[in-house]
């Protein structure tokens, strides 16, 4: 019997556990696909869809996926700071990580002929670079909270609604990425037994990374609606 209720109280700290391994490998897999992406754009020298690819996939696969994980309790990078911090430390990766994905998208906007977004990977990168446009633009009102925001929407559903759309945003952008490793440009340079691990591996990274978001999304909808009854 007491070892039985030992068990019991032991199963509780399972999960905490599996959440923090699951983000350990999350990072482990976001830092690899950087590295690589970084080597090849550098041994092609930074040069038209080598630039394109290296802007875009640190901007999304590595800096937005760190920043959505700020405020993830079982990430051992921010899980030391305290909510404001956690708060800066998402702004400024978000930031930077819209700033390079959005440019790397427009270079590419500019110097492509239409055809290319005819394609899956043109067409929802299309949607993820506007997206990433709207994320940086909501983060900026989430973050100051400006009186003339609160005239349409109260605090709480500005968060709600920044949260919402950073993970719809998100999952345009990794989908996006995840086709443009069975591009030409993609397939030209790598491996094609190795493309399938990339792709494995980046729709990984969107899965870990979500939960954070996903589960404070959920604490904001009850939060909402609680609201809501209320009035």
């Amino acid at each position: 019997m007491k070892s039985s209720g030992a068990k019991t109280k032991q199963n509780p700290a399972i999960w905490p556990q599996i959440q923090s391994i699951l983000n350990t490998i999350n990072h482990v897999l976001i830092i690899l696909i950087a590295v690589f992406v970084t080597i090849l754009a550098r041994s092609l020298d930074f040069k038209d869809t080598a630039i394109h690819m290296f802007l875009t996939v640190i901007g999304w696969n590595f800096l937005a996926a760190e920043a959505l994980m700020s405020h993830y309790a079982y990430n051992p990078i921010t899980r030391s700071l305290s909510h404001r911090n956690k708060s800066r430390f998402h702004g400024i990766l978000q930031l930077i990580g819209g700033i390079m994905a959005i440019w790397g998208s427009l270079g590419k906007i500019f110097n492509t002929e239409g055809e290319h977004f005819t394609t899956l990977h043109g067409k929802l990168g299309l949607i993820a670079t506007f997206s990433s446009f709207a994320s940086v633009l909501g983060g900026t009102v989430n973050f100051f909270q400006p009186k003339f925001a609160h005239k349409v929407y109260t605090p709480a559903e500005i968060k709600f609604r920044h949260n919402l759309f950073g993970i719809l945003g998100f999952a345009f952008a990794m989908n996006t990425v995840v086709m443009g490793y069975f591009t030409e440009f993609f397939t030209k340079h790598v491996d094609a037994d190795v493309i399938p691990a990339f792709a494995l591996a980046t729709a990984l990274v969107f899965l870990l990374t979500i939960i954070g978001p996903v589960t404070s999304l959920i604490d904001k909808m009850k939060y909402r609606k609680a609201a809501k009854q209320k009035k």
